[in-house]
């Protein structure tokens, strides 16, 4: 028995730091591999939901989901589907501007205009969720010219059209930090949106499974769980992207 708890962040901050919009879309997945173990129930351990809405699939028991916060099928003589990964559970949350207060991460940019049609950028970073995160990468998009960093610890690659800076990890030892760089553009606006994709190993919506247990024998069984809480990995529209407008 596997359970995975995915989930994507998706957010515009301002360059002032502020949030403007905030959604996350959650899923919990089973996957059952021993045909002798799908009539199960799902023990959930909710904490602050920050007003998601969590739904269960149309087959699960609705009140024992609400009443119980467990999970199984309302039909209690079928069994899960075996070898075949069903999500379970869903959750939505959409925030507006000024409703969370703690995004996993917030950037201030200072941009200013040494005049020349030259800028000059410092991006500077806070980890505000209190939750660690990992693989934190700024993407800057730039237009007229190549830039000149000036930031001389930082990892940075620059492409065709964009600058990525690489962060890694930021935690309490590196809660903070910031980017510098200098570029001719036709305006300000040549360097926006910025994108930042980071990866989390606990959920923004305090969700999790606490216990499988066997329905016929009430017997509780051992499982295994990963957790992927991402933004910016899979994004293919803005809606779906964590960026600085």
């Amino acid at each position: 028995v596997h359970i995975t708890v995915a989930e994507t962040i998706a957010a515009k901050l301002s360059r002032e730091g502020a949030v403007e919009s905030f959604e996350v879309k959650g899923d919990l997945m089973l996957r059952i591999t021993d045909a002798s173990l799908t009539q199960v129930r799902l023990g959930l351990a909710v904490g602050d939901t920050r007003g998601a809405q969590l739904s269960a699939h149309p087959k699960v028991d609705k009140a024992f989901f609400r009443s119980a916060r467990t999970i199984q099928l309302t039909d209690m003589s079928k069994g899960f589907p075996q070898n075949n990964p069903i999500g379970v559970m869903r959750w939505r949350l959409s925030a507006k501007a000024g409703d969370i207060a703690d995004p996993p991460i917030t950037f201030t940019v200072w941009v200013n205009d040494t005049g020349g049609n030259t800028y000059n950028i410092t991006l500077e970073y806070e980890l505000t969720g209190g939750d660690p995160l990992k693989d934190v990468t700024v993407t800057i998009p730039y237009t007229t010219s190549e830039p000149a960093v000036s930031s001389f610890d930082a990892v940075y690659e620059v492409s065709g059209d964009s600058i990525d800076w690489t962060i890694g990890d930021v935690d309490e030892e590196n809660a903070t930090g910031s980017f510098e760089f200098e570029a001719q553009a036709e305006s300000d606006a040549e360097f926006f949106p910025m994108s930042i994709s980071f990866a989390k190993t606990k959920p923004f919506v305090d969700v999790d499974v606490s216990s499988v247990t066997l329905i016929n024998l009430g017997q509780e069984i051992s499982f295994s769980k990963d957790v992927k809480s991402t933004a910016g990995k899979d994004a293919k529209t803005d809606a779906e992207r964590y960026m600085i407008v």
